[in-house]
């Protein structure tokens, strides 16, 4: 029941964090990200910060957490192809300011 629950938390979390992302919020604000980012770490001392991503490191080489995080990244995937398909069907003519758009960093688009 943890593990649904992990999961379940990661997936919410991560569609959040996304969400500007697919519905093309933010693009005014380039490193909107990266200051949320600083700001909820901005507390901590250096010695703070390094233990912290030490321990995020080391949670991120273990299975299920690996096995979580890809979960995670596939449903974020077929969220953003939702996405596509149910805009193109809302409006068919935006084929061709989706072709415009730069393809993901990961290339899973």
């Amino acid at each position: 029941m943890k593990m649904k629950s992990l999961i379940s938390t990661s997936l919410l979390a991560s569609s959040l964090a996304l969400a500007p992302f697919v519905f093309g919020q933010g693009a005014e604000e380039p490193g909107k990200w990266r200051k949320h980012h600083e700001e909820r770490f901005a507390n901590l001392t250096p010695d703070e910060r390094q233990k912290l991503e030490a321990a995020h490191q080391k949670a991120m080489q273990d299975p299920t957490v690996q096995s979580a995080h890809e979960k995670v990244r596939q449903a974020h995937k077929e969220l953003r192809d939702a996405m596509h398909a149910a805009m193109l069907k809302a409006d068919p003519t935006i084929q061709p300011i989706l072709d415009k758009m730069p393809p993901d960093k990961k290339g899973d688009r």
